[in-house]
């Protein structure tokens, strides 16, 4: 006799995105269709899971413990730009509504500098005070 097929229960996150990181996509990506496939790509972000090193089949990691950012790298397929950087981090003021923050994006061959760094942990705290 066969054995009976067993759900386990994953972790699904509900997705947020800033205003800010809209104006990113729009800079960035001018065409709406590829606007859409990085919308695509990042409804991904829902099954992500902190102790796994792939996100189904895209590649994250860590980038500032104190904040918690984390970046996720998504391949396009555009003339112009043909991977993006997009960061994100977890904040759930409700905490049994686990969620993730899309804080913005870049392109994934511009370095994460100390101005960035500072851009992104800006929004995250805006994010924290205004979340609330």
């Amino acid at each position: 006799m066969n054995k009976p097929i067993t759900v386990t229960k994953r972790l699904e996150w509900r997705l947020r995105i800033c205003r800010p990181a809209f104006q990113d996509f729009q800079r960035l990506l001018p065409r709406y269709s590829v606007r859409s496939e990085l919308n695509r790509q990042l409804h991904k972000l829902r099954w992500w899971n902190p102790g796994e090193p792939l996100l189904v089949d895209l590649q994250w990691k860590q980038v500032e413990q104190p904040n918690g950012l984390v970046e996720v790298l998504v391949e396009l397929d555009d003339g112009v730009v043909d991977s993006v950087r997009v960061l994100f981090f977890e904040y759930s003021p409700n905490p049994t509504v686990p969620t993730l923050w899309i804080l913005g994006g870049m392109r994934a061959d511009e370095t994460l500098g100390s101005l960035q760094h500072a851009i992104y942990s800006g929004r995250s705290t805006i994010v924290k005070a205004r979340a609330d």
